[in-house]
């Protein structure tokens, strides 16, 4: 089931944006962390599933329910679970951020979701 999140139930750093989460078997399983950006538009921050709960299909169901609007995200170049999963959604990639990530320094691509 995935419904609205609460603050306590994600890391600190991402308690103070819109929330949503996967609770499966009792427990959060998975949650997404998105921030307004105006109006109709997002930034999809993070979204983590429990290792023992990935490639079933519940990342999509949990991004689907979290994304409205158009929006916007970064991911690391070379995750491509992440980038055929996003791209499933309809993102595409619209912009490249070069060094944005460290340990190990990687190129960072900007994806883009817009509106239906």
């Amino acid at each position: 089931m995935v419904r609205r999140g609460r603050a306590e139930e994600v890391p600190a750093e991402w308690a103070g944006y819109e929330l949503c989460v996967l609770e499966l078997e009792g427990a959060v399983r998975g949650w997404a962390a998105v921030r307004s950006l105006g109006e109709g538009e997002s930034e999809l921050l993070q979204v983590e599933v429990e290792a023992g709960y990935r490639r079933r299909g519940l990342g999509l169901l949990l991004l689907e329910t979290a994304l409205a609007g158009t929006v916007f995200l970064e991911v690391r170049e070379g995750n491509a679970g992440a980038i055929a999963l996003y791209s499933t959604l309809g993102f595409a990639v619209v912009g490249r951020r070069r060094g944005y990530y460290a340990g190990p320094e990687e190129d960072a691509l900007v994806m883009e979701k817009k509106k239906e």
